[in-house]
């Protein structure tokens, strides 16, 4: 790694409207950067702070985005990085869009644009960051053809809990895990966890919802009353370690596969968002998960699917099995690799 240290700034949002992925990929990348030195400031509104100072393992400067129109966002942005002398500006979020991007670009410091489908127009990025299985199929070389391409498995971005896991053996692993997202918009916990219940199931269950989840209050009535083995964990700090004791998960789909995949947990991986689907066919693709479009079935039929493949062992320890033959990436540090080595040629070129 390059002794070159830079300063880069992040443009994220995490609410319960969008969620809070976009959030949490840009921690992992932050805390990569981190780790080699580097110092990164994070523009977010007062309400996505609120969701983000609770946790444990949050790196970076924390600094307030203005009540400002979107049209003159970007050159405060702009301004913001030549204050803070920004090597490198992080773009996360489907509002940042064609006429934002084209509105940074700069001699000054570089771009980075974090992109899930490629469906958004010219990306004017020097950077495209896409840790998709099957991301090359997006044709990024048409909308950034200047642009460095991180895309691809060997680009996924993990937070440090997930590159430092010391055991991921199948014995221990007794629960089903329901997880549905930061801020879960669909109240797709409440609705698995009713059809859990018509269905009797037995098993002891993890429900972990996300600090921007909202329905806190119909969730803690509906266990109250449900008679099924149900653990609440709100804002979970330590997912690593449950998702090692987890022989089924029923995880949207999302960001959250590939911490999935890093711990070898057989998932049924459900579709909320059309982003969501090339990635999650592709993880299907490797034999550790199944999908399943919310769109298609009812919460009835994918539980029904659930408890079937609950009552498969062998199958669920031969996806295990496969999951195990996927390395752990540490995509951050690549990508910081490559940030590192963009500020290098241009420092020569000045």
């Amino acid at each position: 790694m390059s002794d070159t240290l830079m300063r880069v700034v992040f443009r994220v949002e995490g609410e319960p409207n969008i969620g809070l992925g976009h959030v949490m990929r840009c921690m992992a990348l932050a805390q990569s950067l981190v780790k080699y030195g580097h110092e990164l400031f994070f523009f977010m509104s007062q309400r996505s702070q609120y969701f983000c100072c609770n946790r444990a393992d949050w790196i970076g400067t924390m600094l307030p985005m203005p009540d400002i129109d979107k049209s003159a966002e970007p050159e405060w942005l702009a301004k913001q990085c030549l204050d803070l002398n920004a090597d490198w500006l992080v773009l996360d979020g489907y509002q940042f869009d064609l006429e934002y991007r084209q509105s940074l670009q700069s001699n000054v410091f570089k771009l980075a644009v974090f992109d899930d489908m490629n469906n958004s127009g010219a990306l004017y990025a020097d950077m495209v960051i896409n840790g998709a299985l099957n991301a090359s199929l997006h044709n990024y070389q048409l909308t950034a053809p200047k642009a460095l391409l991180a895309i691809g498995q060997g680009y996924q971005v993990l937070r440090q809990e997930f590159l430092q896991l010391t055991n991921r053996q199948w014995s221990n692993r007794k629960h089903l895990t329901l997880m549905f997202g930061g801020s879960d918009p669909k109240k797709q916990t409440i609705k698995a966890l009713q059809s859990l219940g018509k269905a009797n199931a037995c098993m002891p269950i993890i429900v972990i919802t996300g600090a921007a989840f909202d329905g806190l209050h119909d969730l803690a009535e509906l266990i109250k009353i449900s008679g099924l083995d149900i653990t609440h964990l709100h804002d979970c700090q330590n997912m690593a370690a449950v998702l090692l004791n987890t022989k089924l998960a029923l995880s949207a789909a999302g960001g959250s596969q590939f911490e999935l995949l890093a711990c070898a947990t057989p998932s049924i991986l459900v579709v909320v968002a059309e982003n969501q689907k090339l990635a999650s066919q592709g993880a299907a693709s490797q034999g550790w998960c199944q999908v399943v479009n919310s769109d298609d079935l009812s919460s009835d039929e994918w539980v029904k699917q659930c408890l079937s493949l609950w009552q498969q062992p062998e199958l669920l320890r031969s996806m295990h099995t496969k999951a195990l033959q996927f390395p752990v990436v540490d995509g951050a540090k690549k990508i910081v690799e490559l940030m590192s080595e963009q500020k290098i040629t241009s420092d020569d070129a000045k």
